[in-house]
Parts: structure tokens; sequence; C-alpha cells
């Protein structure tokens, strides 16, 4: 489990990811934390997006906003994110006095032009993790948590892996959390 910034995030639940998302404390900061829950993306993938990078049918993120830059990838939009984003759209029209341009970040930053901070973000989710009482929670786990709830649904390792950007199975085993009632399942299995 992570503690002060040591070991790996840890894995939530449904129910614990809707208790964390409910504790952030703007609207802004639960924006950030339902594109990570529902892509399997990083904090500053998620902070760095644009209106244009998003459409009813996937979240592209180009390899510019993806760690290393190496490759950009798109993930297909699930109905809640989808929600999520257009409830998020009107917000941002009330606050910001115009519609958002293709080029504009969905979570704009404190100064003209910029983007929310991924620091600005984890500080709202440290607060957020200690009123929920969750321990062990990083920005991190939003992305764990997809890719373990996904991996646990029978999604296979290739799929999870083109739209998580990892590039080897090594990378992507890291992700993914082990049960004990999956290993009981597995063991049940064996010949």
């Amino acid at each position: 489990m992570k503690s002060n910034r040591h070991g790996q995030s840890r894995v939530l639940s449904t129910d614990e990811l809707d208790l964390l998302i409910s504790k952030l404390p703007e609207q802004h900061h639960k924006i950030v934390a339902e594109i990570c829950r529902r892509t399997g993306c990083r904090i500053g993938e998620a902070t760095q997006l644009t209106w244009g990078m998003v459409s009813s049918a996937a979240t592209t993120f180009p390899k510019d906003v993806c760690k290393g830059k190496l490759a950009g990838r798109q993930v297909p939009m699930t109905k809640p994110l989808w929600e999520a984003l257009c409830a998020w759209r009107s917000t941002w029209i009330e606050r910001q006095g115009r519609d958002p341009s293709s080029a504009d970040f969905i979570v704009p930053g404190r100064y003209q032009g910029s983007h929310m901070s991924s620091r600005a973000f984890m500080d709202a989710l440290k607060a957020a993790s200690l009123e929920s009482g969750l321990q062990g929670v990083s920005s991190h786990s939003f992305r764990r948590s997809a890719l373990t709830a996904a991996h646990a649904s029978g999604v296979p390792l290739k799929v999870l892996m083109s739209l998580s950007g990892h590039r080897s199975l090594s990378s992507i085993s890291r992700y993914l959390e082990v049960t004990q009632e999956q290993q009981e399942q597995a063991a049940n299995c064996f010949a």
C-alpha cells in the first residue's frame, strides 16, 4: 500500500471510488477524477485534455500529453463519462462566460490559458482520502482501479494495453491486483 509516496497505490472498489469522488472539494476536481476513473489515464493526461479531444465516441489522448510522448491512444467514451462531461461543460460555460473552443482545456488552471496542475488535484485528493478514511490512495489509484476492474471482468490484457498505453505485459501486470478470491477460483481450475 502507498505511504509517503512509497509503494503501490491502493486499488479501490466501485463504492470506494464513489465515496472518494464525493469528498473532492470542487466540481473541477471531480471531473478530473471521473476522467481518470472511466479512461484509466494518468492525472497529467486528464488535466491536459482539451474539449477537442473528447467526443461522444471517444477520448483521444495525443502523444504529446501521454507519458514518454511516444504514442497517443483513444479510449471509447462511456455513458457515465459522457454525462459527467456534458454536465461539467454547462458549468464550464457558466464560469468562463462563453462556449469552449476545441483548444480550451476541459479543466482550466489558475492562469489564463493553463490547465489544472497535477499538484492541485493531488492536494485535493489527499484531503478527500483523509475525509473518507481511505488509506493508501494516490492519483494512480484511479488508473490501477480501472485496469484491475476491467481485467477482473475478463478483458484481455492486449485490449487493456491498447487502452492504457502500456507497451509490455510486464509493465501492465504491475498495475493489476489479484484478489484472494481470484486465486481460489484459479486453484479450483487446476487439473
